[in-house]
């Protein structure tokens, strides 16, 4: 008996301590999540504090309306190459214009929105997906507010995108701020 007791008291040491030993792994796997949240909201709080390079206004757009919150995701946005407008130094105007040519800029998304109200006062939504320019696709992330209201519908963004063929940009990523209403 005394042996048998000895036998049960040592299995249920082991699974106690096997046991707490996944509730620590499980914390720890639970800190790395929020750790890398934090990390891609400070992100999304400094792209969006960086200075628009062009503006524009979107010839047409395609949405899909999220019925329960009145949000929408965008699905194409298309912009003239001539209602492109840059805003930045004119070296850097000169070159985009020049790569951006008479082609039209087309965004397009197969994503939903993701909300980002909490990072962003002036943008609750963004998307990921690509622009085309010139035939080539660029991986680029819209930042926007978009509503559906009495005159149709409208949204307010900054698309944000690499074009690595621009050198003057020197790296730094293109802040389109466009809007449109329909």
């Amino acid at each position: 008996m005394k042996k048998l007791l000895n036998i049960l008291g040592s299995l249920l040491l082991s699974i106690t301590i096997i046991s707490c030993s996944n509730e620590i792994k499980d914390t720890n796997v639970k800190q790395e999540k929020t750790e890398n949240t934090l990390v891609e909201n400070r992100a999304i709080i400094e792209i969006l504090k960086q200075k628009t390079t062009i503006t524009g206004k979107a010839e047409s757009f395609e949405t899909t309306l999220d019925p329960s919150n009145e949000a929408m995701s965008i699905n194409t946005i298309i912009l003239l190459a001539d209602a492109v407008d840059c805003i930045n130094e004119t070296k850097l105007c000169e070159e985009l214009t020049n790569f951006i040519g008479a082609e039209k800029l087309v965004f397009n998304s197969s994503e939903e929105y993701s909300t980002i109200e909490k990072e962003s006062p002036e943008y609750r939504l963004m998307q990921k997906g690509n622009i085309e320019i010139n035939g080539n696709p660029y991986i680029g992330i819209l930042y926007y507010n978009a509503k559906e209201d009495d005159g149709g519908y409208w949204f307010h963004g900054k698309l944000v995108f690499k074009l690595p063929e621009v050198k003057s940009l020197k790296g730094e990523s293109v802040i389109l701020e466009l809007k449109g209403r329909k």
